[in-house]
């Protein structure tokens, strides 16, 4: 018994001290420090801010070696901006990927400038008008149509071969040209403007036309026809017959 007790005791002074231990750090608070700190972070080393016009509600999306940066849309009076674009140390081209508000064609262009050593502020830049057209094969002698949206009342170019043609957009921006008679051949097309005297960038896409001679008409005619035979055995389950069936059915053409 005599042995017992101041065991007891002693567990009981420990219970006690650890109970104490836990009130007064639970009182204990940690003093409020007298500093704040704001961090902040960004990607880049300077500020790059355009400015410019196309057409009006046009969407433009501005890349740089593929990556995306920003987009916005166009005023309706055709104009936009793009402020604080964070780019690099050497920083020195960026391209614009532009759409009309109807989406009947695109714009793309680029531009190159010195390497940054600073922040980068372009102004007044006339992107090309946006270029479209009604079908991309046609038959040698019929017409091609070409359509798109630049600036209104602005002087546009269409880049036709090596052949060029001219009309004024409208007072929304749309323009038309419906180039007749065209001979047989595969044709780059592009457009260009100018407002007030001042032109626009030169787009770095063209679209391709296609127009056919009576034989290429012929022989393109086949290749959709077996493209729907193909497309129509596929979907069905012959077996090992479907990849005769289209074989057979060409020599009869031929044939005939």
């Amino acid at each position: 018994m005599k042995k017992v007790l101041p065991i007891f005791l002693i567990g009981v002074s420990v219970v006690l001290g650890l109970l104490y231990s836990q009130n007064v750090l639970a009182q204990y608070k940690l003093p409020k420090g007298s500093h704040s700190v704001t961090v902040s972070a960004r990607l880049g080393d300077f500020y790059l801010n355009l400015s410019g016009y196309i057409a009006p509600f046009a969407s433009i999306v501005l890349y740089s070696d593929g990556i995306y940066l920003r987009a916005t849309t166009a005023d309706q009076f055709g104009y936009f901006t793009i402020s604080e674009v964070l780019i690099k140390q050497g920083f020195s081209k960026f391209c614009f990927d532009a759409v009309d508000f109807k989406r009947l064609g695109e714009s793309y262009s680029c531009m190159k400038i010195p390497p940054a050593k600073g922040n980068v502020t372009i102004k007044d830049i006339f992107l090309p008008p946006t270029l479209g057209l009604s079908r991309t094969t046609i038959a040698a002698g019929s017409s091609a149509v070409a359509f798109g949206y630049s600036m209104p009342n602005a002087l546009v170019t269409l880049h036709f071969g090596d052949k060029t043609y001219t009309t004024y957009a409208d007072s929304t921006g749309y323009y038309q040209f419906v180039v007749k008679d065209v001979k047989a051949g595969v044709y780059k097309l592009y457009s260009t403007a100018t407002l007030n005297e001042k032109p626009s960038l030169e787009p770095e896409k063209k679209l391709t036309l296609k127009s056919l001679s009576w034989w290429e008409q012929i022989l393109e005619w086949l290749k959709n026809l077996l493209n729907k035979i193909w497309q129509f055995m596929t979907s069905l389950s012959f077996g090992p017959l479907w990849l005769a069936i289209p074989i057979i059915i060409l020599i009869i053409i031929l044939i005939l």
